[in-house]
């Protein structure tokens, strides 16, 4: 019989949910726990469910030493260090469907509340006050909704507005967003929204991301609505745009600090909020508690939950099909598709390449985190707009030398091309248009200017390890193959088809050694000839592309252009058979 372990409920949730874990797990209810508290005694437990009162930073976490899972009962994960657990190999999952529904019901609620002077007009009446002129409104039929964040709540909330009748522009930089949805920067969607909903995490590229710079950006009179998480808002720039009437109204259901709450932004006359029950209903709770034990469960039983946060701890070996052709090719751009890095040549342009060099080294040597040395590069920096242009176009001038041909052959066979870097935007998007790889399918770090194209903030992408890349690569569909240098490519090995490590430009010796397939030269030939399978080389050899597919042949067959797995170099010699067509 196997050993029961223990399972700790740290916050207060619906118990029956629990039912089906009582089977395999101890399970310990013991809410209102101090940090001290709970630092003494985490190390005794295998499992934690949380909700939002209880916080497990990396200091708590350091003394987990059974914890294999943290079960979050709802969407928000801003109170669990990530990147701490994923350290520590712990699994942590998420209920995002639980309340996803009704949170995206709250905002459009608190939309037509706000627009048409609900709740005010509700509370002079009671008074006996009957103020029909007084509390015109605007009608939401034909307005410009921005959702910034489109995750499961976004999502529903971009369904519902499309039913209003309402434009809606999205800003995501780490979902593909399907052709029906109009992407925008997020400057772009400040510029040209009337009402702004947000539905981000918090973390450190979320902080305070409407404030009072990015306010002055947006139109005169424009309605906030904020139901994701407090500090994803500057109240008190959100105060003085208010009283000053650059906001025309706000309405929110969470705050920085909860309780107490700022009373001078609640006595504001065009402020409508409620107390953090957007995702509160008896069905809501019921479900977000499900969603964590089925996760906890699938963990248990050695399988992977699609509600799982960090899949690099999972470590069960997938049947994958290592050759016999893919949907998608999914490339980085340094030191990859281009023989530069982008970030040594802006550094060149501001006359900071030595010391930021010295920061890439030292994150390429474990000595500092990835997140660290970006946020110092990216401070030393400060790239204008046009520096970013110019980057794109030293993409273009250090194309790798037949990648051209190769993305041309592969969209021949209708193959789906990506760019998902840690490079930025607009000289990603420059280097991406020319190569004709559509904008949607370009996913970079975001920054902000201001008119006169000078740098202002970061707004976010594919950066930070547990949030970034990863998140963007495991929500693309299809057959995948990667393709990338650096540890933050190699990350997605657990989530992709095949990861093919390339050594053309530079050789990491991490990346090397746990590539499937590595390439040791500049040629994107026997890329090629993996994403197209046998029948695609085949069809290759009676078109324009022949020669790639000779090429890669050759370089896939040669030990010392290519280091290929013992599994998969045995698949690859059925290709040998194409050599006689």
């Amino acid at each position: 019989m196997s050993k029961i372990t223990k399972l700790l409920v740290a916050d207060k949730i619906n118990e029956e949910g629990l039912k089906p874990l009582r089977k395999y797990f101890q399970i310990e209810v013991r809410t209102g726990l101090t940090d001290e508290k709970l630092a003494e005694i985490i190390g005794d437990y295998e499992v934690i469910i949380t909700r939002s009162s209880t916080a497990l930073p990396e200091r708590i976490i350091a003394n987990a030493s059974k914890l294999k899972t943290i079960a979050r009962a709802g969407i928000g994960v801003d109170n669990i260090d990530i990147e701490a657990a994923t350290a520590r190999n712990i699994a942590v999952v998420n209920a995002p469907k639980g309340n996803a529904r009704v949170t995206a019901e709250h905002t459009i609620g608190l939309m037509f509340s706000l627009m048409r002077h609900i709740p005010q007009a509700n509370n002079e009446l009671k008074q006996g006050i009957w103020a029909k002129s007084k509390y015109t409104g605007s009608q939401v039929f034909g307005k410009t909704l921005g959702i910034v964040g489109f995750g499961n709540v976004g999502k529903e909330v971009f369904r519902m507005a499309n039913g209003l009748g309402m434009k809606v522009v999205v800003c995501e930089p780490y979902t593909k967003l399907s052709k029906n949805v109009s992407k925008m920067t997020f400057e772009e969607l400040l510029k040209v929204s009337d009402a702004i909903t947000f539905h981000v995490p918090l973390t450190y590229l979320t902080n305070s991301m409407l404030n009072l710079y990015t306010l002055k950006l947006c139109k005169k009179e424009v309605y906030i609505i904020n139901c994701s998480r407090g500090g994803v808002v500057d109240e008190k720039a959100v105060f003085q745009a208010l009283k000053q009437g650059q906001i025309a109204g706000l309405a929110i259901d969470v705050f920085t600090k909860e309780p107490p709450i700022d009373k001078r932004l609640l006595d504001l006359p065009n402020v409508i909020a409620t107390p953090h029950i957007g995702g509160s209903t008896y069905e809501s709770q019921k479900q977000s508690i499900s969603e964590a034990v089925t996760a906890i469960l699938q963990l248990k039983e050695g399988n992977v939950p699609s509600n799982l946060l960090n899949p690099q701890v999972f470590k069960k070996i997938r049947q994958r099909r290592l050759v016999g052709g893919f949907d998608t090719v999914i490339f980085d751009c340094d030191s990859t598709l281009s023989a530069i890095e982008g970030i040594d040549e802006l550094a060149g342009l501001v006359g900071k390449k030595e010391a930021v060099a010295k920061l890439t080294r030292l994150a390429m040597e474990g000595k500092i985190k990835y997140v660290d040395a970006f946020e110092k590069r990216l401070a030393l920096t400060k790239p204008k707009k046009q520096d970013l242009e110019k980057i794109g176009r030293l993409y273009m001038d250090n194309l790798l030398e037949d990648a051209k041909g190769v993305l041309e052959a592969l969209k021949f066979l209708g193959k789906e091309i990506y760019i998902v870097s840690g490079s930025y935007t607009p000289a990603l998007t420059f280097f991406g248009r020319n190569l004709g790889i559509p904008d949607r399918n370009i996913f970079g770090n975001d920054l902000l200017f201001d008119e006169k194209g000078n740098y202002r903030t970061f707004i976010g992408g594919p950066l930070r390890r547990n949030h970034g890349k990863l998140q963007v690569i495991r929500q693309i569909t299809g057959r995948r193959i990667m393709v990338g240098d650096a540890v933050t490519d190699l990350e997605s090995k657990e989530v992709v088809d095949l990861f093919i490590g390339f050594g053309g430009v530079v050789k990491r010796e991490i990346v090397e050694k746990n590539s499937e397939l590595f390439l040791y030269c500049r040629s994107f030939a026997p890329i090629l000839v993996m994403a197209a399978g046998f029948e695609g080389s085949v069809e290759l050899l009676k078109s324009k592309y022949r020669k790639y597919v000779g090429k890669g042949l050759d370089l896939l067959s040669s030990q010392k252009h290519v280091k290929a797995e013992g599994k998969l170099r045995r698949k690859l010699n059925d290709y040998k058979k194409l050599a006689y067509l």
